[in-house]
């Protein structure tokens, strides 16, 4: 307990220093979970009573011995417990009981999101495995020829990999199928990560499993965090699912604290404090929820504060983030400065800190960061910067209900087409011959289009495969996404990649693109080839560039709908315009418009994704350009209140608005991810926390903290919080009546 407040203490003291102010402090205390059985009265053979035993473990918990039971007599569990809490052990168990009846073949799966993660949580279940002499293997992209033939000759009882490795395995590999097809139990950790897009690929890949195998697959998922988790996991199983919940929260000691960074940049800011705690020979990881940002702290924490700081985030070489995981778990580095690639559970050693640039999407993204400080008995601290931003603000004025909040619920969009047509061709691949008749619905929708792309050839009921299937398809497209790559050139070498629509916002020509820790200019974007040229700047590059862009809705096809009080809205396809006309350029340190450039002719691009269409009531603003400045800030407003609401970051959704009451929600990834589907579904939670944040805002008509979005493709000009309000009061029978229908054919947006 001392020890926790001297750290705390220590901290405020950096922050107010500085100039900034610690506005709430939570304080979290938490011991073992609700005991069980003894081991030697749980049911458990032998050889695992004494494993436990040799590791301290003489009894289970509560949860960990109902999550046992369920999974011994094979029903398909979820396990949901608080970081530390002996979640491991709840699937272990299973999974060991059952490979020491093995003969000879796989007979679980233990997956993991990513091969890293995969990699790291072998190393600390090898002491488990070993200790009742049951072997293992890894079998991932990286495991060397050699070593996978030694696995398919004499196949390991347990086998540890990761969705990707699954993906190709099936679709391009007789022996990887062989292997697999005995799998009776599949582990899926981290269950909470299986959303959006990525959740739904997974979808697919684990129904390719079901397919492949000879007998009845049961699964076993695991999270620390999520609201609806027998909702998730059905989707992902495609089963039913019984969930067993341990403690909510983390076990050990921690302090929270939430800090107004007063009239310093927010990115200044946190690279200070980063600084600062290092200084005070802390440990720390910071996290930013955007890649060119992440680079940006890491920058000015080097050239401002002379502190040495790593950048892990997706886009990297693989090699330049495993060298930061190393450095950074071995010591040799003190801070880094991450993305989501670092919020799941790979080993970087004991954390003192973890600094929040910015309120993460999503409450239970939060308690994952959180999670990481403080671990192995130690206490830890964790800051989190509130700013000039809708739900920031929210939480400000009442920050007890943030740390009082239900985690967020998981979704996917199963309908994905993007999705869909990439696993009918791995299907077919996989099964050699498929019926179209025995194919889900979602799959049958796309074979048509898979088939004009040349991909499949039907005859009659039968669906095949085509040569170039594999190579030209199922090897070229990966699962972390659905949109196009754009690959990052410089020096005549891929240096990076990015995905569309957001490479189009950080790539068009004159943008400037963090990479590496070094900054690029962007001298051209060629959306046909799908390449970007780079050329480097000077490291005393103290500006950045946001882009200028108009969003077009060119045909919505609706697929459900349903009235909120006096809003009629309806969810489904939507084909989306993205015009980028120019940019802005910022001042690196105070955020200030240093100048705007326009294009000659906007870089276009468009797709297809899935969305909401919402009528709210036409009121009289008195004139055109009043309304169009209403209905724009209720669709920022409804954006911000989206993410507390349905877990969604600031880039998983964008929208459209126009002076008729129209707003479009759309999902950011090509295809859709299941975000706009739960702001179908929870549109009124969503506009009841939009009003309470334009409700009490005290600014004149608009502000930061109210209805600016800082990825408004109109550098937020035409906003009125105040018609926003207006319009969200008259939904609760202060305005007219409820609108008629929904407008037909194309629309353009504001």
């Amino acid at each position: 307990m001392e020890e926790l407040r001297g750290l705390a203490a220590e901290v405020r003291k950096a922050v107010s220093d500085k100039g900034g102010k610690v506005i709430y402090e939570y304080n979290e205390f938490y011991g073992d979970p609700e005991p069980g059985p003894p081991v030697s009265e749980a049911g458990l053979s032998e050889p695992l009573i004494n494993m436990l035993r040799s590791r301290g473990i003489e009894r289970l918990y509560r949860f960990q011995w109902e999550a046992v039971n369920l999974a011994n007599k094979g029903e398909d569990v979820v396990v949901i417990s608080g970081t530390g809490t002996g979640k491991t052990e709840a699937f272990m168990i299973p999974v060991l009981e059952r490979a020491l009846r093995s003969r000879g073949e796989v007979v679980a799966l233990l997956v993991y999101p990513t091969k890293a993660l995969a990699r790291d949580q072998a190393r600390r279940l090898s002491s488990m495995m070993s200790g009742v002499g049951v072997p293992f293997a890894i079998l991932d992209g990286d495991t060397p020829r050699d070593e996978r033939r030694r696995i398919y000759e004499n196949p390991p009882p347990i086998l540890i990999t990761n969705p990707d490795m699954l993906h190709v395995g099936l679709a391009l590999s007789k022996d990887y199928r062989e292997l697999v097809s005995t799998v009776g139990l599949v582990v899926i950790d981290e269950l909470h990560v299986y959303q959006g897009v990525f959740g739904s690929h997974a979808k697919w890949i684990l129904y390719r499993l079901q397919r492949e195998a000879k007998g009845e697959v049961q699964f076993v998922g695991s999270a620390a965090t999520i609201g609806n988790p027998e909702q998730l996991a059905s989707e992902l199983f495609s089963k039913e699912v019984a969930v067993v919940r341990g403690p909510r929260r983390r076990r050990g000691a921690a302090t929270h604290l939430f800090v107004d960074y007063g009239n310093n940049s927010r990115w200044s800011f946190a690279s200070y404090l980063i600084s600062a705690l290092t200084k005070l020979d802390l440990k720390v990881l910071a996290f930013t929820d955007s890649q060119q940002m992440a680079e940006l702290v890491a920058r000015i924490a080097k050239r401002s504060f002379s502190a040495e700081v790593g950048v892990h985030r997706a886009g990297l070489p693989v090699e330049q983030r495993k060298e930061v995981e190393r450095a950074f778990a071995q010591g040799m580095l003190r801070a880094v400065v991450a993305t989501s690639t670092l919020e799941l559970g790979i080993d970087i050693g004991d954390l003192d800190a973890v600094v929040m640039a910015s309120l993460p999407k999503s409450f239970s993204s939060y308690l994952q960061r959180a999670g990481r400080a403080g671990r192995r008995g130690r206490p830890g601290v964790i800051v989190t910067l509130l700013g000039d931003d809708p739900i920031e603000a929210y939480y400000a004025s009442r920050p007890a209900d943030f740390f009082n909040r239900p985690p967020d619920p998981g979704y996917i969009e199963p309908s994905n087409r993007e999705v869909a047509k990439l696993h009918l061709v791995a299907l077919s691949l996989q099964r050699g011959a498929l019926r179209a008749s025995e194919l889900p619905a979602a799959l049958l929708q796309v074979l048509n289009e898979v088939e004009e792309m040349g991909l499949v050839r039907a005859r009659g009921d039968v669906v095949l495969a085509t040569p170039r299937a594999a190579q030209d398809y199922v090897e070229a497209r990966g699962i972390r996404s659905t949109g196009p790559i754009v690959k990052l050139h410089h020096g005549g070498r891929v240096i990076g990649e990015r995905e569309m629509p957001m490479a189009l916002y950080d790539l068009h020509p004159g943008a400037v693109y963090y990479h590496g820790g070094k900054v690029y200019l962007s001298t051209s974007l060629d959306l046909g080839r799908m390449r970007a040229e780079l050329s480097p700047l000077p490291e005393s590059v103290s500006f950045y560039t946001k882009p200028l862009y108009d969003i077009d809705v060119i045909d919505f096809s609706p697929q459900d709908s349903r009235l909120a009080g006096p809003v009629r809205l309806a969810y489904g396809d939507v084909h989306v315009m993205v015009s980028v006309r120019g940019y802005v350029v910022k001042d690196e340190s105070s955020g200030q418009v240093l100048s705007e450039v326009y294009y000659e002719e906007p870089i276009k691009w468009d797709y297809i994704t899935k969305g909401v269409m919402l009528k709210y009531p036409l009121l009289d603003f008195g004139g055109v350009e009043q309304s169009l400045s209403a209905y724009h800030a209720l669709e920022h407003v409804l954006i911000s209140a989206s993410r507390p609401i349905v877990g969604a970051s600031d880039t998983d959704l964008s929208g459209v608005s126009y002076p008729t009451g129209h707003i479009v929600i759309y999902d950011s990834h090509v295809g859709g991810n299941g975000a706009s589907r739960l702001v179908f579904e929870r549109l009124e939670e969503i506009e009841g926390m939009a009003e309470a944040i334009v409700g009490s805002c005290t600014c004149e008509d608009g502000c930061p903290r109210c209805v600016f979005s800082p990825y408004c493709g109109n550098n937020n000009k035409y906003l009125s919080r105040k018609g926003a309000l207006k319009v969200l009061r008259a939904l609760r029978g202060l305005g007219p009546e409820r609108p008629e229908g929904l407008p037909s054919g194309g629309m353009r947006a504001a």
